[in-house]
Protein backbone atom coordinates (compact mmCIF):
# COMPACT_ATOMS: atom_id res chain seq x y z
CA UNK A 1 0.00 0.00 0.00
CA UNK A 2 1.40 3.48 -1.09
CA UNK A 3 0.23 6.22 0.81
CA UNK A 4 -1.82 9.13 -0.45
CA UNK A 5 0.50 12.34 -0.47
CA UNK A 6 -0.99 14.74 -2.43
CA UNK A 7 -4.41 15.83 -3.17
CA UNK A 8 -6.50 18.22 -5.02
CA UNK A 9 -9.64 19.57 -4.22
CA UNK A 10 -12.59 20.27 -6.01
CA UNK A 11 -14.58 22.55 -4.83
CA UNK A 12 -13.64 25.82 -2.66
CA UNK A 13 -16.73 25.82 0.17
CA UNK A 14 -17.18 24.80 3.59
CA UNK A 15 -15.69 21.32 3.29
CA UNK A 16 -13.03 21.75 0.88
CA UNK A 17 -11.82 24.59 2.85
CA UNK A 18 -11.84 22.83 6.84
CA UNK A 19 -10.49 19.66 5.02
CA UNK A 20 -8.05 20.69 3.07
CA UNK A 21 -6.37 22.86 5.57
CA UNK A 22 -6.25 20.04 7.95
CA UNK A 23 -4.84 17.84 5.74
CA UNK A 24 -2.40 20.02 5.04
CA UNK A 25 -1.31 20.67 8.45
CA UNK A 26 -0.44 17.35 8.26
CA UNK A 27 2.16 16.92 6.02
CA UNK A 28 0.00 16.49 2.89
CA UNK A 29 0.66 18.49 0.05
CA UNK A 30 -1.96 19.69 -2.03
CA UNK A 31 -1.18 20.12 -5.03
CA UNK A 32 -4.26 22.52 -6.55
CA UNK A 33 -7.73 23.98 -5.60
CA UNK A 34 -10.22 24.52 -8.29
CA UNK A 35 -13.30 26.54 -7.74
CA UNK A 36 -15.74 28.57 -10.58
CA UNK A 37 -14.93 31.11 -9.23
CA UNK A 38 -10.49 31.99 -9.33
CA UNK A 39 -11.24 34.80 -6.74
CA UNK A 40 -12.93 31.46 -4.55
CA UNK A 41 -9.98 29.02 -5.52
CA UNK A 42 -7.21 31.53 -4.69
CA UNK A 43 -8.56 32.43 -1.27
CA UNK A 44 -8.74 28.52 -0.03
CA UNK A 45 -5.32 27.46 -1.90
CA UNK A 46 -2.96 30.62 -0.51
CA UNK A 47 -4.11 28.94 3.14
CA UNK A 48 -2.83 25.68 2.20
CA UNK A 49 0.19 26.61 -0.64
CA UNK A 50 -1.72 25.48 -3.32
CA UNK A 51 -2.16 26.28 -7.15
CA UNK A 52 -5.39 27.89 -8.00
CA UNK A 53 -6.87 27.22 -10.89
CA UNK A 54 -10.77 27.71 -12.33
CA UNK A 55 -11.30 24.86 -15.18
CA UNK A 56 -10.81 20.82 -14.92
CA UNK A 57 -8.94 21.13 -18.33
CA UNK A 58 -6.16 22.32 -16.33
CA UNK A 59 -5.77 19.57 -13.52
CA UNK A 60 -2.46 18.44 -12.94
CA UNK A 61 -2.20 15.06 -13.80
CA UNK A 62 -0.04 13.46 -10.92
CA UNK A 63 -2.19 13.98 -7.87
CA UNK A 64 -2.58 10.89 -5.73
CA UNK A 65 -6.28 11.53 -5.16
CA UNK A 66 -9.00 14.13 -5.83
CA UNK A 67 -11.72 15.46 -3.67
CA UNK A 68 -14.65 16.25 -5.22
CA UNK A 69 -16.35 18.60 -2.40
CA UNK A 70 -18.95 19.96 -4.61
CA UNK A 71 -22.76 20.57 -4.62
CA UNK A 72 -24.48 16.74 -4.40
CA UNK A 73 -25.83 17.41 -7.65
CA UNK A 74 -22.45 18.46 -9.36
CA UNK A 75 -20.85 15.23 -8.02
CA UNK A 76 -20.98 13.06 -11.20
CA UNK A 77 -21.05 15.28 -13.79
CA UNK A 78 -17.51 17.21 -12.53
CA UNK A 79 -16.41 13.47 -11.67
CA UNK A 80 -17.29 12.26 -15.50
CA UNK A 81 -15.06 15.07 -16.95
CA UNK A 82 -12.20 14.35 -14.42
CA UNK A 83 -12.34 10.66 -15.83
CA UNK A 84 -11.20 12.76 -18.93
CA UNK A 85 -7.82 12.57 -17.87
CA UNK A 86 -6.06 9.42 -18.55
CA UNK A 87 -3.52 9.69 -15.35
CA UNK A 88 -5.47 10.65 -11.90
CA UNK A 89 -5.46 7.76 -9.58
CA UNK A 90 -8.15 8.13 -7.38
CA UNK A 91 -10.91 10.01 -6.69
CA UNK A 92 -13.41 10.78 -3.64
CA UNK A 93 -16.70 12.80 -3.01
CA UNK A 94 -17.27 13.73 0.47
CA UNK A 95 -21.39 13.91 0.96
CA UNK A 96 -23.48 11.85 2.64
CA UNK A 97 -26.27 10.75 0.45
CA UNK A 98 -24.30 10.06 -3.05
CA UNK A 99 -23.56 6.59 -3.66
CA UNK A 100 -20.64 5.08 -5.21
CA UNK A 101 -23.16 4.41 -7.83
CA UNK A 102 -22.38 8.18 -8.97
CA UNK A 103 -18.96 6.37 -10.21
CA UNK A 104 -20.72 3.72 -11.97
CA UNK A 105 -20.49 4.49 -15.72
CA UNK A 106 -16.42 5.59 -15.76
CA UNK A 107 -14.87 4.25 -12.49
CA UNK A 108 -12.83 2.21 -14.45
CA UNK A 109 -11.34 5.36 -15.79
CA UNK A 110 -9.66 5.24 -12.10
CA UNK A 111 -7.70 3.12 -10.03
CA UNK A 112 -9.98 3.57 -7.25
CA UNK A 113 -13.02 5.70 -6.39
CA UNK A 114 -14.71 6.04 -2.52
CA UNK A 115 -16.70 8.64 -0.21
CA UNK A 116 -14.74 10.26 2.36
CA UNK A 117 -17.27 11.80 4.68
CA UNK A 118 -16.64 13.73 7.45
CA UNK A 119 -19.35 13.83 10.04
CA UNK A 120 -19.65 16.95 10.94
CA UNK A 121 -20.98 20.91 9.98
CA UNK A 122 -18.54 23.18 8.95
CA UNK A 123 -18.87 26.84 8.21
CA UNK A 124 -15.80 28.54 6.59
CA UNK A 125 -15.40 31.18 9.55
CA UNK A 126 -15.76 28.89 12.84
CA UNK A 127 -12.58 26.16 13.25
CA UNK A 128 -13.41 22.65 14.13
CA UNK A 129 -11.28 20.16 15.87
CA UNK A 130 -10.65 17.90 12.74
CA UNK A 131 -9.33 15.16 15.47
CA UNK A 132 -12.89 14.41 17.34
CA UNK A 133 -14.68 14.23 14.01
CA UNK A 134 -15.72 11.00 12.38
CA UNK A 135 -14.66 10.35 9.07
CA UNK A 136 -16.72 7.43 7.06
CA UNK A 137 -15.02 5.81 4.38
CA UNK A 138 -16.88 3.77 1.84
CA UNK A 139 -15.43 1.78 -1.73
CA UNK A 140 -15.71 -1.32 -3.13
CA UNK A 141 -11.31 -1.35 -3.40
CA UNK A 142 -9.89 -2.93 -0.53
CA UNK A 143 -6.16 -1.51 -0.58
CA UNK A 144 -7.99 2.17 -1.67
CA UNK A 145 -10.56 1.48 1.89
CA UNK A 146 -6.66 1.33 3.47
CA UNK A 147 -5.25 4.23 2.03
CA UNK A 148 -8.28 6.09 2.86
CA UNK A 149 -8.19 5.06 6.56
CA UNK A 150 -4.68 5.49 6.62
CA UNK A 151 -5.22 9.17 5.20
CA UNK A 152 -8.23 10.09 7.79
CA UNK A 153 -6.36 8.75 10.76
CA UNK A 154 -3.80 11.69 9.49
CA UNK A 155 -6.58 14.12 11.33
CA UNK A 156 -9.08 12.04 13.21
CA UNK A 157 -8.98 9.33 16.00
CA UNK A 158 -12.30 8.34 14.40
CA UNK A 159 -12.09 6.66 11.32
CA UNK A 160 -14.95 4.08 9.91
CA UNK A 161 -15.74 2.13 7.33
CA UNK A 162 -19.86 2.23 6.23
CA UNK A 163 -21.84 1.05 3.37
CA UNK A 164 -24.00 3.73 0.88
CA UNK A 165 -26.97 2.55 2.66
CA UNK A 166 -25.73 2.74 6.42
CA UNK A 167 -24.49 6.12 5.69
CA UNK A 168 -27.40 7.98 3.88
CA UNK A 169 -29.03 6.80 7.25
CA UNK A 170 -26.47 8.38 9.38
CA UNK A 171 -27.07 11.33 7.05
CA UNK A 172 -30.51 11.86 7.48
CA UNK A 173 -30.08 11.16 11.45
CA UNK A 174 -27.41 14.18 11.45
CA UNK A 175 -29.96 16.49 9.30
CA UNK A 176 -31.99 15.74 12.41
CA UNK A 177 -29.74 16.18 15.28
CA UNK A 178 -28.11 19.01 13.58
CA UNK A 179 -29.95 21.28 10.90
CA UNK A 180 -33.34 20.82 12.45
CA UNK A 181 -32.14 21.34 15.93
CA UNK A 182 -30.21 24.65 15.04
CA UNK A 183 -33.44 25.93 12.96
CA UNK A 184 -35.40 25.45 16.15
CA UNK A 185 -32.94 27.68 17.79
CA UNK A 186 -33.17 30.19 15.44
CA UNK A 187 -36.74 29.93 15.65
CA UNK A 188 -36.08 30.71 19.69
CA UNK A 189 -33.58 33.67 18.71
CA UNK A 190 -36.63 35.35 16.53
CA UNK A 191 -39.32 34.93 19.05
CA UNK A 192 -36.71 36.34 21.70
CA UNK A 193 -35.78 38.99 19.29
CA UNK A 194 -39.74 39.61 18.65
CA UNK A 195 -40.37 39.83 22.56
CA UNK A 196 -37.44 41.64 23.59
CA UNK A 197 -36.08 38.93 25.09
CA UNK A 198 -32.41 38.50 25.86
CA UNK A 199 -31.62 34.74 23.24
CA UNK A 200 -28.16 34.49 25.76
CA UNK A 201 -30.51 34.01 28.83
CA UNK A 202 -31.01 30.17 26.90
CA UNK A 203 -27.67 29.49 26.15
CA UNK A 204 -27.15 27.92 29.66
CA UNK A 205 -30.02 25.58 28.89
CA UNK A 206 -28.99 24.32 25.48
CA UNK A 207 -25.74 23.97 26.71
CA UNK A 208 -26.95 21.36 29.60
CA UNK A 209 -29.60 20.09 26.64
CA UNK A 210 -26.29 19.10 24.65
CA UNK A 211 -24.02 18.01 27.63
CA UNK A 212 -26.67 15.39 28.89
CA UNK A 213 -26.57 12.96 26.19
CA UNK A 214 -23.29 12.25 27.51
CA UNK A 215 -24.56 10.91 30.45
CA UNK A 216 -28.31 9.63 30.08
CA UNK A 217 -30.16 8.42 26.54
CA UNK A 218 -32.01 11.60 24.85
CA UNK A 219 -35.08 9.83 25.65
CA UNK A 220 -34.42 9.14 29.52
CA UNK A 221 -33.46 13.28 29.28
CA UNK A 222 -36.74 14.55 27.98
CA UNK A 223 -38.36 16.89 29.92
CA UNK A 224 -40.73 19.24 29.22
CA UNK A 225 -45.00 19.68 29.13
CA UNK A 226 -44.86 16.88 26.85
CA UNK A 227 -43.44 14.90 28.96
CA UNK A 228 -45.47 15.37 31.65
CA UNK A 229 -48.30 15.63 30.10
CA UNK A 230 -49.02 19.03 31.34
CA UNK A 231 -52.10 19.78 28.45
CA UNK A 232 -52.80 23.19 30.77
CA UNK A 233 -49.45 24.93 29.44
CA UNK A 234 -49.25 22.85 25.77
CA UNK A 235 -52.53 24.56 25.01
CA UNK A 236 -51.20 28.29 26.52
CA UNK A 237 -48.26 27.89 24.41
CA UNK A 238 -50.45 26.77 21.34
CA UNK A 239 -52.75 30.02 21.77
CA UNK A 240 -49.34 32.13 22.20
CA UNK A 241 -48.58 31.05 18.99
CA UNK A 242 -52.15 31.70 17.12
CA UNK A 243 -50.19 34.48 14.99
CA UNK A 244 -47.40 32.40 14.23
CA UNK A 245 -48.90 29.54 12.62
CA UNK A 246 -45.71 28.24 11.38
CA UNK A 247 -44.17 27.90 14.51
CA UNK A 248 -47.16 27.07 15.88
CA UNK A 249 -47.26 23.61 13.89
CA UNK A 250 -43.65 23.11 14.28
CA UNK A 251 -44.61 23.25 18.29
CA UNK A 252 -47.73 21.02 17.73
CA UNK A 253 -45.38 18.32 15.99
CA UNK A 254 -43.26 17.72 17.92
CA UNK A 255 -45.52 17.75 20.95
CA UNK A 256 -47.41 14.85 19.34
CA UNK A 257 -44.45 13.01 18.92
CA UNK A 258 -42.93 13.40 22.29
CA UNK A 259 -46.15 12.03 23.91
CA UNK A 260 -46.65 8.95 21.29
CA UNK A 261 -42.79 8.64 22.11
CA UNK A 262 -44.02 7.81 25.89
CA UNK A 263 -47.42 7.75 25.43
CA UNK A 264 -48.23 5.87 22.55
CA UNK A 265 -52.14 6.35 21.79
CA UNK A 266 -52.51 10.08 23.75
CA UNK A 267 -52.88 12.77 20.62
CA UNK A 268 -53.27 16.59 21.34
Amino acid sequence: MQPLKTATFIGSGNVATHLAQALFHKGIKIKQVCSRLMENATVLATKVNAEPIDHIDNLDETVDIIFCCTKDELIGKISKRIARKKKIKSIVHTSGTVGLEVFSDFENKFEAVGIFYPLQTFSKLNAVDFSEIPIGITTKNNFFEAELINLASKITQRTFVINDEDRQHLHLSAVLVNNFVNHLFAIAQQYCKDHQLDFNLLKPLIHQTINKIDVVPAIDAQTGPAKRKDFNIIDKHLSMLDKDILTKNIYQSLTESILKMYYKNIKL
